[in-house]
């Protein structure tokens, strides 16, 4: 077994690749983090696979000597995106993953695509709700010129797990100074009833005079002037923040 990544296993043998689907849970404490964390050595070290046709397995210590075993093993319905708008629908086996932008947010290339991409996906059922509100808060905004573009929705083995969109180049992330701009692109948000949810500096792209909103998913429709205003006035504030909430936090270097 070569590597492993977040979807699945590859076996390489000399001649042969072989890519399947496996979601494991694995009890706390069995194995490090460091290697739970680095496809290769957890590959390594966890027990062989079970046989069959399977897609959830659980490893957890074998009661009477204490290794790790594969307790549980069945092919079960995983939970995928369910609201369906864009006509495209691709597999993430189309896409060749690049740099990590956040833990599920990556930049990708795509045959399909003469340019690099953005793919966001859940890796956990826990997040399936929440790209499943973002996918649709980004039918409400489609065409409005509020959001990166929407190309697709990101499918594995039938079930649709996120979703592509438009990679924003040479943008760099909101400031104080950017306040007029940002309001523009708020209060087209907020006329068409939307209510972002999760403003902060790192949620606004700027390029050309332009402010592009990002992470919809928390976003709901709202038609409560009085809720629309309040998060209208927050804006000032959240491109004064410096914590590094909602993004990376920058450390200078300056005395």
């Amino acid at each position: 077994m070569d590597w492993l990544n977040k979807r699945g296993f590859v076996w390489k043998p000399e001649k042969y690749r072989v890519l399947f689907v496996k979601y494991l849970t694995i009890d706390a404490g069995i194995y490090d983090v460091e290697d739970m964390c680095f496809g290769p050595c957890l590959v390594s070290i966890i027990p062989p696979l079970p046989p069959g046709d399977w897609n959830k397995g659980h490893i957890t210590r074998n009661t009477s000597d204490g290794r790790p075993h594969f307790a549980e093993a069945t092919n079960a319905p995983l939970l995928g995106v369910t609201h369906l708008w864009h006509p495209l629908q691709i597999d993430h086996l189309e896409l060749c993953m690049g740099q990590k932008l956040r833990s599920n947010v990556y930049e990708a290339t795509c045959p399909r695509f003469n340019t690099t991409i953005i793919a966001k996906f859940a890796r956990f059922a826990w997040e399936i709700p929440q790209l499943n509100a973002e996918t649709s808060a980004y039918e409400w905004i489609e065409n409005q010129q509020i959001g990166p573009g929407f190309l697709g929705h990101l499918s594995e083995e039938g079930r649709v797990i996120g979703f592509i969109m438009e990679r924003i180049t040479d943008a760099r992330h909101a400031t104080p100074e950017d306040l007029p701009l940002c309001q523009l692109a708020l209060l087209k948000l907020h006329k068409l009833g939307i209510r972002h949810g999760d403003l902060n500096k790192h949620n606004i792209l700027i390029l050309d005079g332009k402010a592009t909103l990002l992470d919809f998913d928390h976003s709901t429709p709202c038609h409560d002037p009085k809720a629309l205003d309040e998060e209208f006035s927050t804006l000032q504030k959240e491109l004064c923040e410096t914590s590094g909430r909602g993004g990376t936090i920058v450390h200078s270097n300056a005395v």
